[in-house]
């Protein structure tokens, strides 16, 4: 449970800054500041304008450090993310790979080399996650792409609208693939929409009493002057009852459509396949002992 735990923080890297084309200075469209709270409309509005310019992004360096309890892990990490489902993290230790996350349209999976024997690749295809397979930790793929700022909202949903002295929440009432209630909450700074930024600062999971699931506060955000998008470069991740803590720190974003025959390297487990592998919803495969390679961002 703790290594499941730990792959869950970090998958959270995907979900979801800086290099030399990066600035901190305001993005070339600068909306109108808000006189009054804005509308769930607005809100959601807004935060799909700033998706439907990321249709996928590589950060070619990410620092993570995870704390559990009394244990610490900092990794050296490579992530990619594309709409509507692709996403890729490893993390590495001294130059050795120490966690491997991903997912693709048919499936998620992930590998911590240091969990204890027998050390699997545990994936599980999308269909049968809605189909309601149980996973060992609350993973909400959407919620994980909202917070990196690639997901879109769906305009035809209901959303409410809550404030607080400080803050303005837009808040979307859903259910998770086992039909259990939950609330998703995209939180922004009053004074932040007072001058027209409507960069999201945080994100917040819920249970239906309010509880909170797992939370993600963006500390720093940065701007890619190419396509005017808004990326997270900091990012603090806290899951309350498996007691972790996340901080991230992205560099070297390429913002932009990933070339297929790339992304066919690096949205797949492939390169896992000598590995054993567990599919959540039906047991331990069978030993394949076939070792394949790919190219693109695993090297």
């Amino acid at each position: 449970m703790r290594y499941m735990a730990i792959a869950l923080g970090l998958t959270a890297a995907l979900l979801p800054t800086a290099c030399n084309n990066f600035r901190n200075h305001p993005p070339p469209e600068q909306v109108r500041g808000f006189d009054r709270t804005p509308t769930a409309e607005q809100l959601v509005r807004h935060l799909n304008h700033n998706a439907q310019r990321v249709q996928g992004v590589e950060y070619q360096r990410a620092w993570i450090d995870v704390k559990q309890g009394n244990d610490t892990v900092m990794l050296e990490s490579l992530l990619a993310c594309q709409k509507p489902r692709n996403f890729r993290l490893i993390g590495r230790a001294v130059g050795n790979r120490e966690v491997d996350i991903g997912s693709n349209d048919q499936e998620f999976w992930y590998w911590i080399k240091r969990a204890p024997e027998p050390n699997y690749v545990y994936y599980c295809s999308h269909e049968d996650f809605r189909r309601g397979v149980r996973l060992p930790f609350p993973f909400q793929p959407e919620w994980v792409m909202e917070a990196l700022g690639v997901a879109s909202y769906d305009e035809t949903k209901k959303y409410e609208v809550r404030e607080t002295p400080r803050t303005v929440e837009l808040i979307e009432r859903t259910t998770t693939p086992q039909g259990q209630p939950v609330r998703k909450v995209t939180v922004f700074d009053r004074g932040q929409l007072a001058t027209g930024r409507v960069q999201p600062a945080g994100y917040v999971l819920q249970d239906a009493s309010g509880r909170e699931i797992a939370s993600a506060k963006v500390a720093d955000i940065q701007y890619d002057p190419a396509t005017g998008a808004v990326l997270p470069r900091r990012v603090q991740l806290v899951w309350p009852a498996e007691k972790i803590e996340m901080t991230m720190k992205l560099e070297g974003p390429r913002v932009g459509p990933i070339d297929p025959q790339r992304a066919a390297g690096i949205f797949s487990r492939r390169d896992l396949a000598s590995l054993p592998s567990y599919d959540l919803a039906r047991g331990p495969d069978a030993a394949s002992g076939r070792v394949e390679r790919t190219g693109g961002l695993l090297r």
